[in-house]
């Protein structure tokens, strides 16, 4: 039995997406159009395990580029792994997993997401980094809120209203963290897992939009112009929804998390995606430095020291972040997944041993779901 190990072409477009759709039983052209439905530029993206000339295990690495307080992030996002499910134990996965990662780190990229077990894809490097809150609000909750109305909020399909697809391209772009979502493929973008964006006027104008599941029931990108409405426009999308609504606010969305805190019937706290930080010391300087503007740092130091990839002291003096390579002794040693855990997890919160460790983390690394893969 001849094994090949390659990327895929564009001639093999329509084949790895019904192995896609084989192994997974779902229709990926309608759950991802920005990957399946008439991009076979993309197959390119694929890793292949081919036995006698035919698919037999899949690994997508796809390029992604976002912006965090004015600096480029270049990333590698994770998705369709698949195995045909007569060849699985022969290794392939692990293989184009390899080879995906391999890749990823000769690019130059600065980290890579993905969705999946935990223990299967800490083999690689992954780890639980990425941090996550929800709300649920319910029609009850609405009923007790009567005193705000939500006379002249309206909840507008995109599709319908694409005269505003600048306005709302636009003002994700303001965001301090955002995906580089190019204008052409922004509404495709936002239709992504079965989802629909919607715009949000107030009386006639633009206020912002929203991005819902097709059951209404997530919210899984709101952002508005104007955030005195806020609690207008939660209420009126729980009336458009007329169930629960589950909401995932940025952790820098403090408006929205105010309103959502004020009138939710819950919260959470928890992991998201998981993260593997190819340049580790670049993630820490950058994503911290953004905690410190947000939220103030104690100054102090820490040397941090990732063995067989490098030690490194990071500083907060002033409010001012640096990561700089050093030969001192580490206050933290250990491997890179238990590092990444350690530093971004949300699980580890209020488990740190001092002022200055509490101070510090978790670091909030988190980037838009919508484009993680």
């Amino acid at each position: 039995m001849a094994v090949e190990y390659r990327k895929a072409t564009a001639e093999e477009y329509a084949d790895l997406i019904d192995f896609g759709n084989m192994v997974f039983k779902i229709d990926f052209a309608a759950l991802l159009p920005k990957l399946y439905k008439d991009h076979p530029e993309l197959a390119q993206c694929h890793y292949l395990a081919l036995e006698d000339g035919k698919i037999k295990a899949m690994v997508g690495s796809f390029p992604l580029s976002f912006t965090v307080d004015g600096q480029e992030v270049k990333a590698y996002g994770i998705g369709t792994v698949s195995v045909h499910p007569y060849t699985r134990g022969r290794g392939y996965m692990k293989e184009l997993m390899k080879r995906a990662v391999a890749d990823a780190k000769a690019e130059g990229a600065d980290l890579m997401c993905l969705g999946g077990q935990r223990q299967r894809y800490e083999y690689f490097g992954f780890a639980t980094a990425c941090q996550q809150r929800s709300f649920t609000l319910t029609p009850t909750n609405r009923r007790h809120w009567k005193q705000i109305s939500t006379k002249g909020v309206e909840i507008l399909p995109l599709s319908e209203n694409a005269e505003y697809t600048v306005q709302c391209w636009k003002l994700h772009q303001s965001q301090p963290i955002r995906a580089n979502r190019p204008l052409e493929q922004f509404a495709e973008i936002c239709r992504s897992w079965s989802c629909e964006p919607f715009v949000i006027r107030k009386d006639g104008e633009f206020l912002g939009y929203v991005i819902l599941d097709e059951e209404k029931g997530m919210a899984a990108e709101l952002l508005l112009m104007d955030w005195q409405d806020v609690l207008a426009v939660l209420f009126a999308l729980s009336e458009k929804s007329g169930k629960e609504m589950t909401f995932t606010p940025f952790y820098n969305q403090k408006e929205l998390i105010q309103a959502l805190c004020l009138v939710a019937e819950d919260s959470r706290a928890e992991d998201g995606e998981m993260f593997q930080t190819l340049n580790f010391p670049r993630m820490l300087e950058l994503f911290l430095g953004l905690k410190g503007k947000r939220t103030g740092l104690l100054d102090g130091s820490l040397v941090l020291e990732i063995p067989g990839e490098g030690k490194w002291r990071v500083t907060v003096e002033g409010g001012a972040v640096s990561v700089r390579e050093t030969e001192d002794p580490a206050d933290w040693s250990m491997d890179a997944v238990r590092m990444q855990n350690r530093v971004f997890g949300i699980g580890n919160l209020w488990q740190y041993d001092t002022q200055l460790e509490n101070s510090w983390f978790p670091v909030p690394l988190e980037l838009p779901n919508h484009d993680m893969t």
